[in-house]
């Protein structure tokens, strides 16, 4: 199994890369600049206290994956070894990017945080190339799926997938999933930065059945109320909208009758 890595260049995606260099040898990795930001959507029309709280929201997001993946967060150097490479917005699915996998030797494709794979990359790797997706597909598939199953009330849907990647949105045949384990006290963003945690432990399994050539992958199935979010759907007075639900307790509710509503929720683990 040869590797290559493709992400972003955010706290957590420059964790994912080591992690995963640090145990499997890689031989590339390139970080694409996604052109987007949540936390720069227009919020002026919001009063004064709400765009401080959506401001707070997003300073803490930086502040716990700091804590969480800051002693980890470096690019990548090249070497003999591994390339490296940096794609301009726009850039990921090119045949420049497939030039520079192939040219690593590259047979296997694990991603994290990029825009959404297409051709030339799909066909070229098609049932090897391997996405963690920030959600739990097939219920929450898109961006922010772990930011609105609790705008929803709904953390028993929280976690990570592990999913071969086809043409869809996070709609590929499912290899694993994980879940954060939540507590009474957590916040919106220790528990994402759990998930990620949780995912990346779920990626490396993955790898491991990858290369031990024993892989099993099981098709998405249907669900009553799948949720498919885009970017075109976040709005910051969602924020707003959930940190008034955490004031009135939907963290500690929630963990008071986990056990009983995980049953909800189908996993591949």
């Amino acid at each position: 199994m040869n590797l290559g890595i493709l992400t972003s260049v955010a706290t957590r995606h420059l964790y994912f890369a080591n992690r995963i260099r640090d145990a499997f040898p890689v031989r590339a990795v390139a970080y694409e600049q996604t052109g987007y930001s949540s936390a720069a959507v227009e919020r002026d029309h919001l009063p004064p206290e709400d765009q401080a709280l959506v401001e707070r929201h997003f300073l803490e997001r930086t502040r716990q994956e700091e804590r969480f993946f800051g002693h980890l967060s470096h690019l990548v150097e090249a070497d003999a070894t591994c390339a490296v490479a940096q794609l301009q917005p726009g850039k990921l699915n090119t045949d420049a990017t497939l030039s520079f996998l192939h040219r690593a030797g590259v047979d296997t494709v694990v991603v994290f945080g990029t825009n959404l794979i297409k051709e030339p990359l799909l066909s070229h790797f098609s049932g090897r190339m391997v996405n963690m997706h920030l959600g739990l597909s097939p219920y929450y598939r898109g961006t922010a799926t772990n930011f609105y199953p609790l705008l929803n009330e709904e953390p028993e849907y929280v976690g990570a997938t592990i999913h071969l990647i086809d043409a869809g949105v996070d709609s590929g045949a499912i290899l694993r999933h994980a879940r954060p384990n939540i507590v009474a006290d957590d916040q919106p963003h220790t528990i994402g930065c759990k998930a990620i945690e949780a995912g990346i432990e779920a990626m490396l399994i993955v790898l491991g059945e990858i290369e031990a050539e024993r892989l099993a992958s099981v098709p998405q199935w249907n669900v009553p109320r799948p949720r498919l979010y885009l970017r075109k759907h976040y709005h910051p007075d969602q924020v707003v909208a959930l940190y008034r639900k955490l004031e009135q307790g939907l963290i500690p509710r929630y963990v008071a009758r986990a056990d009983q509503l995980a049953g909800k929720v189908r996993l591949v683990e």
